[in-house]
C-alpha cells in the first residue's frame, strides 16, 4: 500500500508511481459542492480518466477499469479518525487534519485481498 501526499490546496498535481508507471494526479476542491475529484493523467499530460468523486472507503478506480493506461490496482480514501462525529463526508481539510487518508493498494495486494474471501 502506497500513501499518496495531500496537499493544502485547492487545485494541486501529485507526482507518483503505481506498477512501477509514474502518472500525475490532478486533485481539486469543488467548494460549490464540498467535494474532491482526481484525474489521473500520463507524465505527458494526456488524461486517462477524469473527474473521479472522492469518496470514502469505495475503490475509485472500480468503476473506471475500461479505462486503458489506468493503474491495474486501487486507489481509496480512507478514514482514519473514525472518532469524528461525521466521519463519512470528506472536507476540504480532511486529508491534512488526518481524518482520511489517501493510498493506492497495488494490483497483488488487491488480487490477495480479493483470493483471501
Amino acid at each position: 500500500m502506497i500513501q499518496i501526499s495531500m496537499i493544502d490546496a485547492n487545485d494541486f498535481v501529485e507526482q507518483v508511481t503505481f506498477e512501477n508507471e509514474p502518472y500525475k494526479l490532478h486533485f481539486s476542491w469543488n467548494d460549490y459542492s464540498k467535494q474532491w475529484t482526481v484525474d489521473v493523467r500520463t507524465m505527458q499530460n494526456e488524461d486517462i480518466v477524469r473527474g473521479i468523486a472522492v469518496v470514502p472507503n469505495y475503490p475509485l478506480f472500480l468503476q473506471q477499469k475500461r479505462a486503458t493506461g489506468l493503474p491495474r490496482g486501487e486507489l481509496l480514501a480512507i478514514v482514519v479518525d473514525a472518532d469524528k462525529a461525521d466521519n463519512q463526508t470528506i472536507g476540504r481539510k480532511s486529508f491534512v487534519n488526518g481524518q482520511y487518508s489517501l493510498v493506492y493498494v497495488p494490483e497483488v495486494e488487491v488480487n490477495a485481498i480479493r483470493n483471501a474471501e
